[in-house]
């Protein structure tokens, strides 16, 4: 068994899937350095408008203004 993460890790040592590693890539623009810095950029906006780890991704909802 894995150990826990602790709230200091300074780096993360993972194995990504091909999968992983492909959402990553297209996040950066095929960086995974880009890509890994962009999802967190993403999910820091989803967790500020009430997302939390749990619920299901499927029920986020995308709401554009539009002014004319």
């Amino acid at each position: 068994m894995a150990r826990p993460c602790k709230p200091d890790t300074k780096e993360l040592r993972r194995s990504l899937t091909t999968a992983q590693r492909a959402i990553i890539r297209a996040a950066g623009g095929g960086d995974l350095s880009r890509g890994f810095n962009e999802l967190i950029v993403i999910y820091h906006h989803l967790h500020t408008m009430g997302y939390r780890p749990g619920m299901r991704p499927e029920n986020i909802k995308i709401v554009q203004n539009y002014e004319l």
